[in-house]
């Protein structure tokens, strides 16, 4: 427990700068990633480690994935605001927030894990998740108590953040590195 608390702090102090935040996260499944094979030591130094060595593609992966975001959010605001005529704008508005939602719930940790260029990362992502679809499905509904505790109520939402801040994102990251180790044996070559 102690070692999440001590990766959680280091995962946020590495987000402050809001650049840095894909890097801090692929650091952060590079630790739970061996956490669950039993392969990790020293938690602050593998951590900063991973980060040094990631910085740069975890960095563009955030920067994308923060970008998307926006375009995503700036346009279902602009067809919130009254246009009916382009319901199938939003439907395809969801349909990429959702798919780009997929592929990046994968991309830091096969980022973390493989050694890939961006590229393919990205068509390693969509193809890993689209194949292990039941799995990615199960990937989703554990996001889905902290979503709901969002916008539940102020307590609720007062409580999440004091999760978050204590172990929150490498309790996740955690829970779902068992997930992505299930799926990822297939894909690495046995030594």
């Amino acid at each position: 427990v102690i070692d999440l608390v001590i990766l959680n702090l280091l995962f946020i102090i590495c987000c402050i700068p809001i650049v840095t935040i894909g890097a801090s996260l692929t650091a952060m499944y590079s630790i739970t990633l061996k956490m669950v094979r039993n392969e990790e030591s020293h938690i602050i130094r593998e951590f900063l480690k991973s980060f040094k060595q990631n910085f740069r593609q975890g960095t563009i992966l955030g920067a994308i994935a923060i970008i998307i975001g926006f375009f995503i959010t700036i346009d279902l605001r602009i067809i919130a605001m009254g246009y009916d005529n382009l319901k199938i704008v939003e439907i395809l508005c969801y349909a990429a927030a959702f798919w780009s939602y997929i592929i990046f719930l994968y991309a830091f940790p096969i980022s973390a894990r493989f050694i890939y260029t961006t590229k393919e990362v990205f068509k390693n992502s969509f193809m890993i998740s689209s194949v292990n679809f039941q799995w990615t499905l199960l990937l989703i509904l554990l996001n889905v108590p902290f979503v709901g505790m969002l916008f539940y109520s102020g307590v609720s939402m007062l409580l999440l953040f004091t999760i978050l801040l204590i172990c929150g994102f490498s309790g996740l990251a955690l829970i779902q590195s068992f997930i992505f180790r299930k799926i990822f044996e297939k894909y690495e070559i046995p030594r």
